[in-house]
């Protein structure tokens, strides 16, 4: 699944450029990251909450005219800089500038154990009646995580194209559509429980804020170094176009030597550089940054051959936004939808509709609680970041100084001025043709200290299936974050925090640190309720860097440490505890594998497992048996590294990731099992290296839900692409193994989707062609790409038992437009065997 934002926080390190691009400081001693700290402060009332904001939006302000401010000083003129960056899920006409001023005023306020979360099905949901079949592969067993693809064992759901789909899937010769119903927007990712659905989906909000009589707010975006050039603020991008905000959450932009630019009117900046658009984005023809000045954020594996990963979501890439749809007057207004579905009458009707400012992030649901953290860009007024008149670039510090000093002042005024309801996110329900506004509630808002943490906004909301009636509770962070992780008990949010040091002549660089937010979802299971918080030295990679035992979170993290000649890292694992509103680090393991980094960690009771990877791979066993003294329990390094580790029981691991050579060279795909019943001594078992690996990719390498690993039959299936290096023909399969610890891998074979797409052009490589995921239902596995749905016999992959091609989405003929053009019709599906009556 994919996040759609880039944490914004960056301009208070890119906006001096007195860093190179992507630096980060060294990572705080262990005993001093605490002192960060990252406590969150519930408003008590709305004039509070007005005072908490304020206060933070000053602090953040303030240390962004410092930044620019001393530029001046170490270079003559500010180096690197800052531009309108990430989009904040406001609204405007694609191309224009929006009026900073022009802000409107919403309704104003009112006062696990760690293992694998892979089940199986014997007798289905408890009923009794549904066939054994697998689940979505979890994090931790119980605790769900939404999917495009469902199953109870009887039927099938599917989000495909704009559409959620019910397949009759069994006998399994018979599989049919059931019914389908159009999904408003975009469709991300759907849970099902019991006769529910929940859908989200992204859409353009134009008609609902026309609906509940609301102005959207103006286009508003984030400081963020883009294009490697710099702009003012309150600017916003064509979206889609390429001087718009990455999608890729986290990732820091490129820097270089690109100059803040003054205003369209001004004289050209020195030493070159182009001013910004009459749209008001910036040029795109800045200059290259240096590598060679920018710590790595991650040591290249050598030998270049593996493909790029493919984007997060698997699918294909998403087409411009569309501002044509009746009732949006060409306005681009991004809101999530949540789209409760009903099951209850044999097909799918829609019985609750909900809009929120914010993209989606991720979603958990325990029973009937669905809680779904939604991340946006900041709120709050649009400030002005070059003074409006200074023209060219002063001669002396003094008069610099007093330029940004104005600023400082003007934009002071405006942040005082500005109505608490400025920074008040939208929520909105639908009901028929009528569209409400939903109250927020202040004492649901939490707030750091005041320049703390990155910029956005983060939501938990959650959603009782039981009570669909009542109005979703919220709770809102002040911040983006960008990592979920949920266990039965708690729910947990992380993200990246940035510092700078301000002082003139000083390198400005970003301190390496994570905030972990934790909610407790047992006192009050319809609303998360706050808990603690706490700082790790270093960042994480995903979900499966966090786990919860025994009330204690683990958390496997990289720093960035500087060294000469190039900076270096160093990989942890801590363990916090709740101390009133701390999460207190209790014990931790530091220094491992030097300048290497994490690719994967798992948890499992006791113990951690943690790879990294530079020329070999080792892994850690982390002995967490007493959290207050973790400890390296034994290690082994093989070449290559795994980028998903997936417990088979207590003592055993399966992994996918890349083989690799002694030199470091990353070679092809690879499947391993590890024996670690000695935590002291881990072993490589077996291992299944593919052949021409190192031309193919699998979406299991990066999303665990497309990893699917049958425990009662020993199987597991994955999607694989390949494509051959001299046609650029490319290939689609489920590929299905026999997994046994004794024996090893044994290949049954594999499910091969080209023969629902008439063509698959050259260029299409992550196109939507791709098969996307696996599942089992007794002795079958069903397969499914953009295609349709293949469905064989476990003793018979050659020929399918049944096969159902589906409509083929616009989005994959819009994935391979420019190479040949778009699969736009689905060629006649395969011929299914005659099976016997079952």
């Amino acid at each position: 699944m994919r996040t759609h934002r880039t944490h914004s926080s960056l301009w208070l390190l890119l906006a001096t450029g007195l860093l190179a691009a992507g630096c980060e400081t060294a990572s705080a001693p262990v005993d001093q990251v605490g002192s960060q700290r990252a406590a969150l402060h519930r408003a008590q009332s709305c004039d509070n909450l007005e005072a908490l904001l304020k206060q933070d939006a000053l602090a953040k302000m303030n240390a962004q005219i410092d930044a620019t401010i001393a530029s001046y000083s170490a270079y003559g003129y500010p180096r690197g800089g800052v531009v309108g960056g990430v989009d904040n899920g406001s609204v405007g006409v694609p191309g224009g500038a929006q009026d900073p001023t022009d802000t409107p005023a919403p309704v104003p306020p009112t006062a696990d154990d760690g293992e694998t979360g892979q089940e199986t099905s014997a007798d289905g949901s408890g009923s009794g009646a549904d066939p054994a079949h697998s689940e979505t592969n979890t994090q931790v067993a119980g605790v769900d995580e939404a999917d495009i693809i469902k199953t109870d064992g009887n039927n099938i759901y599917v989000l495909h194209g704009q559409s959620f789909y019910t397949l009759t899937a069994r006998p399994a010769s018979s599989l049919a559509v059931g019914s389908s119903l159009a999904i408003e927007g975009s469709p991300h990712e759907m849970f099902v429980a019991d006769d529910k659905v929940v859908v989200y989906s992204s859409v353009n909000g134009a008609a609902i804020y026309e609906q509940a009589g609301v102005t959207p707010r103006p286009g508003y975006y984030d400081y963020l170094l883009v294009d490697t050039m710099v702009g003012g603020g309150g600017v916003m991008p064509t979206p889609g176009a390429p001087s718009a905000p990455s999608s890729n959450p986290g990732t820091p932009a490129d820097g270089g030597d690109a100059k803040p630019l003054p205003p369209d009117d001004a004289e050209p900046p020195p030493d070159g550089g182009t001013p910004p658009s009459d749209d008001g984005t910036p040029s795109s023809d800045g200059g290259t940054p240096s590598s060679d000045d920018a710590p790595p954020d991650a040591e290249a594996p050598s030998g270049g051959d593996a493909p790029a990963p493919p984007p997060p979501d698997g699918g294909a890439a998403e087409p411009p936004p569309d501002v044509s749809d009746p009732g949006s007057g060409g306005v681009w207004a991004p809101l999530t939808k949540v789209t409760v579905l009903s099951l209850a009458g044999g097909a799918p009707s829609v019985v609750k509709e909900l809009y929120f400012e914010g993209g989606y992030t991720s979603a958990r649901r325990t029973g009937p609680n669905v809680r779904t953290v939604l991340t946006g860009g900041a709120h709050g007024p649009a400030l002005p970041y070059w003074p409006s008149g200074l023209t060219e670039y002063p001669e002396t510090a003094e008069a610099w100084t007093a330029a940004f000093e104005q600023l400082r002042a003007e934009n002071a005024a405006i942040i005082e001025d500005a109505p608490l309801s400025t920074w008040l996110p939208y929520r909105f329900e639908k009901q028929g043709e009528a569209v409400e506004l939903l109250d927020a509630s202040c004492s649901d808002f939490y707030v750091p200290e005041a320049g703390t943490t990155s910029y956005g906004l983060t939501q938990i909301e959650s959603i009782d299936l039981a009570d669909l009636a009542a109005t979703p509770e919220s709770t809102s962070i002040v911040g983006a974050t960008d990592t979920v992780y949920a266990s039965h008990d708690a729910l947990y949010v992380a993200a990246r925090s940035w510092d700078h040091q301000a002082a003139p002549g000083e390198v400005f660089v970003g301190t390496n640190v994570t905030h972990l937010h934790k909610f407790d979802l047992i006192a009050d299971p319809s609303q998360p309720g706050y808990v603690a918080s706490g700082s790790v030295s270093g960042h994480i990679i995903n979900q499966f860097s966090l786990d919860e035992h025994d009330g204690k979170l683990r958390v496997s993290t990289t720093s960035q440490v500087p060294a000469e000649p190039r900076w270096t890292t160093s990989n942890n694992v801590f363990v916090l505890e709740a101390q009133g509103t701390d999460l207190a680090q209790i014990g931790a393991v530091t220094d491992l594998a030097p300048g290497e980094t994490i690719q994967s960690t798992r948890f499992v009771g006791d113990r951690g497992y943690v790879v990294t990877f530079r020329r070999v791979d080792p892994l850690f066993v982390i002995d967490l048996a007493n959290p207050a003294s973790p400890s390296v329990a034994g290690e082994l390094k093989i070449p290559g590294f795994s980028e998903y580790m997936h417990p088979l029981d207590d003592g055993h691991l399966l992994t996918i990731g890349r083989d690799g050579e002694e030199d470091g060279t990353v070679t092809g795909l690879a499947l391993q099992i590890f024996d670690v019943t000695n935590a002291s001594a881990p072993a490589l078992l077996h291992k299944e290296a593919l052949d021409g690996a190192k031309y193919m990719h699998s979406e299991a390498e990066y999303n665990h839900k497309a990893f699917t690993y049958y425990g009662e039959l020993g199987v597991l299936a994955f999607p694989l692409v390949s494509f051959d290096g001299e046609t650029g023909a490319m290939s689609s399969t489920l590929e299905v193994f026999n997994v046994d610890i004794e024996d090893g891998f044994s290949r049954l074979g594999a499910v091969d989707h080209s023969g629902f797409f008439s063509s698959v052009p050259s260029g299409c490589y992550y196109g939507g062609a791709a098969v996307q995921r696996g599942l089992f239902i007794e002795d079958y596995v069903y397969s499914y790409s953009q295609g349709g749905v293949l469905v064989n016999a476990l003793d018979d992959l050659e020929t399918p038992v049944a096969s159902l091609p589906l409509p083929t989405p616009d989005s994959v003929g819009y994935a391979c437009t420019g190479v040949g053009g778009g699969v736009t019709e689905p060629a006649p599906a395969p011929e299914p065997a005659p099976t016997p009556e079952e």
